[in-house]
């Protein structure tokens, strides 16, 4: 009985640690969309879709010689990160959602990913993002292609929280020209 439980609380305690020095393998992701309200969209109404088409859910990878790839996905699905704050920037900007109106409005996530070359004493990093917004207004279609890439570089080992600041940066601009686009305020009717 007492062998039994000091093995319990030595398992109990290697779990406890082990726990502890695991690293986070999420990224906060939190765009803040600061275009102000207009009347761009003149009080259209749309149905609004979001999908997202990537192959995997994270959003950082670090790659290492001979040693495993470092995956990191978001706190929730970046589609519905991307909802929650598009959405309401549109709002802001006259645009109406209607479950039943006949623009139709899909924004579709194609690509979302940090891509980190680390060696040994130095990182490389390639930003790549990509949306499609498909507009069917009833009439015509139209898709247009947003996209933001950059690469950043750094010594010794890529920091975390600079990725995540980066990875918000730019999707934070990214859903700014989507909501800033003239050609999709004319295009909706």
């Amino acid at each position: 009985m007492k062998l039994s439980i000091i093995k319990l609380l030595v398992l109990s305690a290697t779990s406890l640690l082990l726990a502890c020095s695991t690293p986070i393998k999420q990224v906060i992701v939190s765009p803040e969309i600061n275009v102000g309200s207009s009347d761009a969209f003149q009080q259209k109404q749309v149905q609004l879709r979001f999908s997202d088409l990537r192959r995997s859910n994270h959003i950082v990878q670090i790659l290492r010689a001979d040693e495993a790839t470092q995956l990191y996905s978001p706190q929730q699905r970046i589609v519905d990160i991307v909802s929650a704050a598009l959405t309401p920037a549109l709002i802001a900007n006259g645009l109406q959602i209607q479950p039943l109106a006949v623009n139709q409005v899909d924004v579709i996530i194609d690509n979302a990913l940090v891509s980190v070359q680390q060696q040994m004493l130095k990182y490389s990093a390639n930003h790549q993002m990509s949306f499609r917004v498909v507009v069917n207004n009833g009439k015509n279609t139209l898709t247009k292609t947003f996209k933001i890439t950059g690469t950043s570089n750094g010594p010794l080992k890529a920091d975390l929280a600079v990725l995540e600041r980066d990875f918000n940066q730019q999707l934070t601009k990214l859903l700014s020209q989507i909501v800033q686009s003239e050609e999709l305020q004319q295009f909706i009717q």
